[in-house]
């Protein structure tokens, strides 16, 4: 698996359904590796790596890709919505990403649609410090909101809340901060009244020492949270290689979740730089990353008696995630939620022994492996 960075400036997500149209329907074919095995290319929509994504290094690290006979090129991009231009226009093959770029671009007929779920819930939500005096989103009015950068979906998420609370959405200042320690000094300084950012950044920032509490915005409680989208073209197309790239993956979530001390340590060594600081001890280096890593397990359905059905979509979160996007504004009008997913894939995703991977899991963690 390679792990590549880019750093590209993304347009705002308001306008990434235009650009998307624009972008085209390029060559969608990752081809083979040197050793001949189906090379596919993942997007990314995050500023750095972290432990968050360590179930994609475990993967990699435990043979699970090579074993369904994948190379895996894993990109990162500024933001969700860049990454789904890449995938419409054929640059990568498949994209996680959140649904705002792919409920927006079905309205210009861009043609995405999610195969599997990753985040069990929707991810972006407004802090602020522990001892703020503002009560509601309407408080923000005027003030400084804290992104990884203004085109960022936690941008489009802080407007949209301000435009539900009937004020207008530029009436914050969204005011980017960058990821890791350029956010903590944000904070404590004063820079920012509050934060739009996304559940494992937050923990993230808690783990450095930022005290903040949720500023609610009602309306966003139980919405879908995206997940692995293609071309529809593709979903016909590369149907066994989906699932493969599929199970795969949730073979790695389901080590993560039985030992996720291992798999944040198949992170580091796959991409070191996640580490952190050496002049903090390790094990309070891991214990932090571990809190971020069980952030995203939470709720995939991979522990033990939780159904082993990885990456299933609710019909019920996606609509009511439509819903959301129509009343903020974001769309037009709703339109079916199985417009924009499929779940036909699920059940050959899910098809090997899920206690055999906790078994083996759980001998890493004994070994320190």
């Amino acid at each position: 698996m390679k792990l590549n960075g880019h750093r590209r400036p993304a347009p705002l997500v308001a306008l990434a359904a235009a650009a998307l149209v624009l972008a085209g329907c390029g060559g969608s074919s990752g081809g083979e590796s040197a050793d001949g095995r189906d090379r596919i290319r993942l997007g990314i929509g995050s500023p750095s790596w972290n432990a968050g994504y360590a179930t994609l290094a475990v993967s990699e690290a435990r043979g699970y890709f090579a074993k369904e006979n994948l190379d895996v090129d894993v990109q990162l991009f500024p933001s969700g919505t860049q990454v789904a231009q890449q995938v419409v226009s054929g640059q990568i093959d498949v994209g996680l990403v959140t649904p705002e770029p792919v409920v927006i671009g079905h309205t210009k007929n861009t043609g995405l649609t999610y195969f599997a779920q990753y985040w069990t819930r929707w991810i972006y939500s407004l802090k602020i410090p522990e001892n703020s005096s503002i009560t509601s989103p309407a408080d923000l009015k005027g003030k400084r909101v804290g992104v990884t950068a203004v085109a960022s979906s936690g941008g489009t998420f802080a407007r949209t809340a301000m435009k539900m609370q009937g004020l207008d959405p530029e009436s914050v200042k969204l005011v980017p901060i960058g990821a890791g320690a350029e956010q903590l000094n944000a904070i404590k300084s004063g820079k920012v009244d509050a934060l739009a950012l996304w559940d494992t950044q937050y923990q993230i920032v808690e783990n450095s020492g930022a005290k903040l509490k949720p500023l609610p915005v009602p309306g966003t409680e139980n919405l879908f949270g995206g997940g692995f989208a293609v071309r529809k073209d593709d979903l016909r197309k590369k149907q066994d290689l989906l699932v493969r790239l599929g199970r795969a993956f949730a073979k790695g979530v389901a080590f993560s979740e039985a030992a996720p001390e291992a798999a944040v340590g198949d992170l580091w060594k796959l991409h070191p730089e996640t580490k952190g600081a050496s002049s903090i001890p390790e094990d309070q280096l891991l214990a932090g990353q571990v809190k971020v890593l069980k952030v995203r397990l939470d709720g995939q359905k991979v522990g033990p008696g939780e159904g082993d059905r990885w990456g299933a979509i609710d019909p019920a979160a996606v609509t009511g995630t439509l819903r959301f996007m129509t009343t903020a504004g974001l769309i037009d009008k709703e339109f079916p939620a199985t417009d924009i997913y499929t779940d036909d894939l699920i059940a050959k995703i899910n098809a090997f022994s899920y206690d055999e991977v906790r078994t083996e899991a759980k001998k890493a963690a004994s070994h320190g492996a």
